[in-house]
């Protein structure tokens, strides 16, 4: 064999080396660029009477919205949450609400194809008069009919189906409520979005 074969050899096997991996290095990056961000919903409302001040009882609004959400390469959310808010509205326009301030910390489990949730946990509360609350809830959505499948743009798409849910929120100690969801003019769902990077 030539120096100059020899030399080509030697030298030709590692750059074609070096430049096989070139490709490799590229899709690795436009995988990284192509993270999928997962948030996953369920969303049940209750009517609970509310005693006003001057004795009047009126119909409130509880909702129970609890949210898991995570970045691949995570497959899980570390840090779930669920909001639990009420708001009442008396004679006069005078109203009473309150939150979770932030969301509370909870442990959430789902199933696939949005066939359940269960979201268990407690929380402060603030009213709207400035007075904190102690919360607690074990809530389950279940998914009823059809997955609707909504593409709202590249990468991103919603599939939601309707729910019902059943469960039990405590207020200070108190039942506020123990049973199924009964809003008759709110809707329910499971609902989980997904959007991917470009």
């Amino acid at each position: 064999m030539s120096w100059s074969r020899s030399f080509r050899k030697r030298w030709l096997v590692p750059l074609v080396a070096a430049v096989a991996l070139v490709p490799a290095a590229a899709v690795s990056a436009v995988a990284g660029e192509q993270d999928t961000f997962f948030e996953e919903t369920g969303e049940a409302f209750w009517s609970v009477p509310h005693t006003c001040a001057d004795g009047a009882v009126v119909d409130g609004t509880l909702l129970v919205r609890s949210t898991r959400d995570f970045e691949q390469p995570e497959t899980e959310d570390a840090d779930p949450t669920t909001r639990v808010q009420f708001l009442a509205v008396c004679p006069g326009g005078i109203s009473f609400s309150w939150a979770t301030v932030p969301s509370a910390p909870s442990t959430i489990t789902s199933t696939t194809n949005l066939k359940s949730i269960r979201t268990v946990g407690s929380g402060t509360a603030r009213d709207n008069s400035g007075v904190t609350h102690t919360v607690s809830f074990d809530v389950t959505y279940t998914g009823v009919g059809p997955i609707i499948t909504e593409v709202n743009g590249p990468g991103s798409t919603r599939r939601e189906r309707e729910a019902t849910a059943t469960g039990v929120v405590m207020f200070d100690g108190a039942v506020l409520v123990d049973g199924a969801a009964n809003h008759p003019f709110r809707d329910m769902f499971i609902r989980v979005d997904i959007e991917k990077g470009s």
